[in-house]
């Protein structure tokens, strides 16, 4: 017969046992902005800075401003513009040779380290004066990246596809474009405000819509809006957006690009 004693022990056993699976359980399902913080609001006018290098602070202070620039050829070049700006008195001047076969050419400012989760909506709103009216067939003005183990920074960027704003994938989902016979060109030589807001989900319920001063030129529903693990693709995904970039993300293969960009908001707004 089994002794009270062994009773007690083996109910023990148990009550420790279904204790560690609650642990395990808990641990599991915390949430991911407790293990993967950051910022979920940046804006920047570029009204206090002195010259552009001091938009880039080093350690400790690296992501007090901007964290980092990408100018991949010689000839590219980011200022900061002080005889013309959106508002105030400043803006940041990009310029980027065209692509070749070899290179993709950027001339871009980028914002690491924010945190921006499966579920939430965020909206980036910025303003672009590109010059000259001359082709920029794919163009990239805006990146939305995860840093992952493998797949090169997958996400979502603004595209300029045939002077129409269109909003590509870098991952295996159909790009969205402008209704076709309905679509609005993007002004040269002048300030366009772009906003462009997204339902952020790695399944098929993501939402994404984008406007051109103030008219809605797009909108997706039921598309996944973030990468997710596919084997040998994109490995270590997390259901987080940690970088933007604005600028020359990306030029085209037909011109040398100048752009400008200023009073860039990047917020969660649910």
């Amino acid at each position: 017969m089994i002794s009270v004693i062994q009773k007690i022990q083996a109910l023990m056993k148990s009550i420790h046992l279904i204790l560690f699976f609650v642990l395990l359980f808990v641990i599991s399902s915390c949430n991911k902005e407790k293990h993967f913080g950051g910022e979920d609001f940046y804006e920047d006018g570029f009204e206090n800075y002195q010259h552009v290098d001091s938009m880039f602070l080093p350690w400790p202070n690296l992501d007090k401003y901007w964290s980092f620039k990408q100018l991949t050829f010689d000839n590219n070049f980011i200022t900061l513009d002080t005889t013309m700006a959106h508002s105030g008195n400043n803006s940041v001047h990009c310029f980027g040779v065209k692509s070749n076969d070899v290179n993709v050419s950027k001339a871009s400012i980028n914002r690491q380290h924010m945190a921006f989760h499966e579920g939430e909506t965020i909206r980036i709103t910025a303003w672009f004066f590109i010059q000259d009216t001359i082709s920029f067939d794919w163009l990239f003005l805006i990146d939305l990246e995860e840093y992952t183990a493998i797949g090169a920074g997958p996400g979502m960027r603004v595209a300029l596809v045939d002077n129409h704003l269109a909003v590509e994938h870098k991952f295996n989902e159909p790009d969205i474009f402008q209704p076709a016979g309905n679509e609005i060109d993007f002004p040269r030589n002048q300030w366009v405000e772009v906003v462009w807001e997204i339902g952020l989900s790695q399944k098929k319920d993501g939402t994404v819509k984008l406007w051109q001063d103030g008219t809605l030129l797009l909108e997706g529903s039921n598309t996944r809006t973030m990468p997710k693990d596919l084997l040998y693709f994109i490995q270590g995904t997390k259901g987080i957006y940690s970088n933007i970039e604005f600028g020359v993300t990306a030029n085209s293969y037909d011109n040398n690009c100048h752009l400008w960009v200023d009073d860039v908001k990047v917020e969660m707004i649910n």
